[in-house]
Formats: structure tokens, C-alpha cells, sequence
């Protein structure tokens, strides 16, 4: 279900005294999940505070990216925004995520290949992994430094081969 301009000024329209806080942010979650991210974080803005934000959508985020490659700027910035609340296993979920999208050797499912920006993507996972690796959880060490050496070699690459950039 994406969400065009329609659904956001239909969503805009509609008289929300009815709805009670609870069920925003139960909206919210059945957003994320449907990648309906124009309306999700229409509501965000507007309707709910960062302490509205648990581990349970964190879960329905990471989960998110793990079904669809649609938006996954925006939920890496969104996980990077609430990185406080993860835990040890959405941690590890993650780390390991980024692992099997970014050494995927089918390239429709990378999701840095199909991103607009591909610098900033891989900004955004070095952001993450670098916030988890200096957690100093003894399993995530390695798995992290592995990642953001692989990102960072790759990043070199890239800018290399792009002169314009380079110089």
C-alpha cells in the first residue's frame, strides 16, 4: 500500500477528535507496517511524542526494512532517531540485516544499488552499526567493524571512480 498525495489529503480531512491518542498510534504502526509512510509520519509529526515510540515499533521498523526495499532511507533515519531503544536482539537483527541485504549477491534486493542516494544510505547503516559497535556488546564488535569496514571500502571505491566527486 503506497500512499500517494490522495491518501495524505484525504487523511488531512478527516476529523480527528474522535480518535483517541492510543489509536494514532496504533495508525501509526499499521503505516509503518503496510509502508504507508506519508500518512505514518504525518501522524508522527503531528500527533505523537518521541516517548510514544517502544521497542514493539522499533520491532515493526526493522521488520519493515527486512519486507520491503521501499523507503529505507527514511526508516534507517528513523531507527537512527530512536537508536536509544533498541535492544541487545533488535541490535543484532539489524547488524545482521545489513549484513545480508549489502553482501546479497542479487542486486535487486541491495538495497544501497537502489536507493536515489547512495551515499547517504550507506551513511545512515554506517551511522547505526558505528552507534552499535560502540556499545562494546562483545557479539556485535566484530560483526559491526566487519560492516563499516566493508561500507567504507565500498564508499571509497565509489567516490573514486566518481572524478567530479573526488577531487
Amino acid at each position: 500500500m503506497y500512499c500517494r498525495n490522495d491518501y495524505v489529503s484525504h487523511f488531512q480531512n478527516i476529523n480527528l477528535e474522535e480518535i483517541s491518542h492510543k489509536q494514532m498510534v496504533e495508525l501509526f504502526c499499521i503505516c509503518i507496517k503496510n509502508d504507508a509512510l506519508k500518512i505514518g509520519f504525518n501522524i508522527y509529526l503531528r500527533f505523537m511524542d518521541s516517548s510514544d515510540i517502544t521497542r514493539k515499533i522499533m520491532d515493526i521498523f526493522i521488520n519493515s526494512l527486512k519486507r520491503s526495499l521501499e523507503f529505507h532511507e527514511v526508516k534507517l533515519f528513523f531507527i537512527h532517531q530512536h537508536f536509544d531503544l533498541l535492544s541487545i536482539l533488535q541490535m543484532n537483527d539489524l547488524v545482521d540485516l545489513f549484513n545480508h541485504q549489502l553482501l546479497s549477491y542479487d542486486y535487486s534486493k541491495n538495497p544501497v544499488l537502489s536507493q536515489f542516494n547512495t551515499i547517504k544510505y550507506s551513511l545512515l547503516i554506517y551511522r547505526i552499526t558505528w552507534k552499535i559497535e560502540e556499545k562494546k556488546i562483545y557479539s556485535l564488535i566484530t560483526k559491526c567493524f566487519v560492516l563499516n569496514k566493508f561500507l567504507t571500502d565500498s564508499l571509497d571505491k565509489y567516490l573514486k571512480k566518481q572524478h567530479h566527486i573526488a577531487q
